[in-house]
């Protein structure tokens, strides 16, 4: 407890960055509750920061993190579209190239834990239903409300790869000019 409200207050970037290798460790011996509740938020917040070199540690540690979690609470399984990915969203068009290509790096394990978050929540909700407690269509319509919120993440991915190339296209014909 008394970590996490020491970090919160951190100004300098050496600091911040000190930080998030301290969550990433603590990350390694904490309990899923610990990661989701506590560490995730204040990962997430410093994706806001100033600092470009702190945005990209950020998307580093969060998708470490994320991957590390092994069981959550049912309440947890929509984590992904209606917070991870509206908070990193905004990372495919910085400014700084280091964050593009951290965001780069780690949209993989980003993918991969969502789609693992997505399934273990269907899962729940399927034996709920089978339970008795939950209708199957309203689980029908929160798997099509998960599809649509993944495709607009990955448009805005392809957006970012399509950009990046014509980036580099122009900068190969300004350099063939000169």
């Amino acid at each position: 407890q008394v970590v996490f409200s020491a970090v919160r207050h951190v100004q300098r970037t050496s600091s911040k960055f000190v930080a998030l290798k301290l969550m990433h460790r603590i990350a390694l011996f904490s309990s899923d509750d610990i990661r989701l509740q506590r560490i995730v938020p204040f990962v997430t917040s410093l994706l806001q920061d100033s600092e470009p070199i702190v945005r990209a540690s950020s998307i580093s540690v969060l998708a470490s993190v994320l991957a590390t979690v092994t069981s959550f609470p049912p309440s947890d399984a929509q984590i992904f579209p209606k917070y991870v990915f509206k908070k990193v969203a905004h990372l495919i068009t910085d400014a700084s190239l280091i964050v593009r290509v951290a965001f780069a790096k780690n949209i993989a394990i980003l993918a991969e834990t969502a789609m693992r978050f997505l399934d273990i929540g269907h899962s729940v909700s399927l034996y709920e239903a089978v339970a008795g407690r939950q209708s199957l269509e309203s689980s029908g319509s929160k798997e099509e409300k998960t599809r649509t919120k993944s495709a607009i993440f990955s448009e805005e991915a392809a957006s970012l790869l399509n950009k990046e190339s014509a980036t580099s296209t122009d900068n190969q014909r300004d350099a063939t000019n000169t």
